[in-house]
């Protein structure tokens, strides 16, 4: 029988014992239930946003009704205070205000960015307002301070949640790998598969079988979420719809990184027992790759220190979905990345398969990873 034909079958027997479980369908049909919730959610809750503006006194009469007819449609309202114009200055400063109306020359100011659907809003009142009197000028939009690239609340909880949903099941199914390894050598099964597959073929498959139902279960969540965003169900701009979608791709390639060193590390543990202990190092070390970006992407996502997480191949898999939803990537730091971490891979493919063969077969105690090494060199 051929490798391909091999491993097609190992991938299939693990697929299929993994879908017996009624834990993974009740996992993936909350995850769909929890996302779909979170996009019925504003039919059930008031979304409506208030802003608070400050007109330079005096306000002329039915500005405020004015402001309130045009913010209805764009489900929004206004709250408006009439302040001298030095106060009201000093309440965009201090962002109690969102922007701060000065009629006499035409101007909106805001304190660092503008905002559109205010600015329409005041615009559309004003020539309300005005129109019967004299043709309304456009209202010109300022900026009191240096303008700055700050992430959305929108663009931070997609990096935050992205990263989380690829630490997790990238742990899961990791684990899921590691345990069916352990217990194969535990109650011998393994000796029989060995005897008709080749170790690295039992290794491929295993991997890419339990990696598939992780990737499907991305997919599914992933998949939903890109499509709420699409149709507009989640407060949030269309284009974070892409930065959801690349969890699926990058799902894969974390999974494959760290799934074949969790496999190894199955191989050189003899009891069920030891299992957890015998993937410790590989938990840490992904842990140890989030926590390190979400510390480096929340002090600041564009320094050097992120780009360089960006294409690390440990932390790659996690950061760089979560960095392109807060700030971007440039395309050429996909493709370095993808190359990197690929490189990586079949590094450690070959690596991990000499390990994995070597300690499958052995019993006693637990190998640690340079004894194992060693085995590997010189089985």
């Amino acid at each position: 029988m051929s490798g391909r034909r091999t491993i097609t079958l190992i991938a299939w027997r693990e697929i299929r014992e993994r879908l017996r479980s009624r834990v993974f369908l009740y996992s993936t049909l909350l995850m769909l239930v929890l996302v779909g919730a979170a996009g019925a959610l504003p039919a059930f809750i008031d979304t409506t946003k208030t802003y608070e503006v400050a007109v330079v006194a005096p306000a002329p009469p039915g500005l405020a009704a004015a402001l309130n007819r045009a913010a209805t449609p764009l489900d929004a309202r206004v709250r408006l205070d009439a302040y001298p114009a030095t106060a009201a200055r000093e309440r965009l400063k201090a962002d109690k205000v969102d922007a701060v109306l000065d009629l006499r020359g035409d101007r909106i100011a805001f304190r660092e960015s503008i905002d559109p659907k205010l600015g329409a809003i005041v615009d559309n009142a004003i020539r309300v307002v005005r129109g019967h009197v004299r043709p309304a000028p456009e209202l010109t939009p300022v900026t009191i301070e240096k303008v700055t690239t700050s992430s959305t609340d929108a663009e931070v909880l997609t990096a935050m949640l992205g990263a989380s949903l690829l630490l997790g099941t990238i742990a899961v199914y990791g684990q899921w790998v590691l345990t069916g390894v352990v217990e194969e050598k535990a109650n011998r099964v393994v000796e029989v598969i060995v005897a008709a597959v080749r170790p690295r073929h039992l290794l491929a498959g295993k991997v890419i079988g339990i990696g598939l139902l992780g990737l499907a279960q991305v997919a599914l969540i992933g998949g939903l979420t890109a499509i709420l965003l699409a149709a507009g169900l989640f407060d949030a701009p269309t284009s974070l719809g892409g930065s959801v979608a690349l969890l699926v791709p990058w799902f894969a390639l974390g999974f494959a990184l760290y799934a074949v060193a969790y496999a190894a590390a199955g191989a050189i543990a003899s009891r069920t027992q030891d299992a957890s202990s015998a993937g410790m190092p590989v938990t840490y070390t992904l842990l140890a790759a989030f926590f390190l970006g979400y510390i480096v992407l929340s002090v600041d996502a564009s320094s050097g220190l992120a780009h360089l997480l960006t294409i690390f191949p440990l932390t790659a898999p996690l950061v760089l979905p979560a960095r392109s939803a807060l700030v971007g990537v440039p395309a050429w730091e996909h493709a370095l990345a993808l190359v990197v971490v690929l490189a990586t891979i079949y590094a450690l493919v070959r690596l991990a398969g000499r390990v994995y063969g070597a300690g499958l077969l052995r019993s006693g105690p637990r190998l640690d990873v340079r004894a194992a090494i060693r085995l590997a060199r010189h089985p």
